[in-house]
């Protein structure tokens, strides 16, 4: 792995450790920031709200478990299209309040507008990363004479 490759999974899991424990912290706030966005029903608010952080959590371990890395940075990638989508269509609707990303209060990280643009960037590291050609050493290639040509 590279340094910026490094680099990128270490920016994508401090994003959604940050976001999952702050939520886990106060699950209540956050089903309040799901509730206002009005984009699930109401009876399964609290079940996400409790969910969707320890999603988060294991995502961001997962970032660092070589076995796990490729299907953590797709899994980042899944979330982050959702999350963006999901507040594209609440602004649009004007039901975005506080999204609730980084756990209570209605300051700058918070604010969907802002959230839809650090997801659009935390989007493009991670799909550089799934982009990218693994940095480890390849199978050597088979020659004719390995095939049986």
């Amino acid at each position: 792995m590279t340094r910026t490759e490094r680099a990128l999974r270490i920016v994508l899991a401090i994003a959604f450790l940050a976001a999952g424990v702050l939520k886990i912290a106060d699950p209540a706030t956050f089903a309040v920031s799901i509730a206002r966005l009005r984009m699930i029903p109401m009876e399964a608010v609290g079940a996400v709200a409790i969910l969707l952080p320890w999603i988060e959590v294991v995502a961001a371990v997962a970032l660092f478990v070589p076995k796990y890395r490729g299907p953590a940075v797709k899994l980042v990638l899944a979330l982050l299209g959702v999350f963006t989508l999901i507040l594209g269509i609440a602004l649009l609707r004007g039901t975005a309040g506080s999204c609730g990303c980084f756990g209570k209060g209605d300051g700058v990280l918070n604010r969907a507008d802002v959230a839809v643009v650090r997801n659009a960037v935390l989007i493009a590291l991670a799909g550089f990363l799934i982009r990218r050609k693994p940095t480890s050493p390849a199978a050597p290639a088979s020659t004719a004479s390995d095939t049986g040509r």
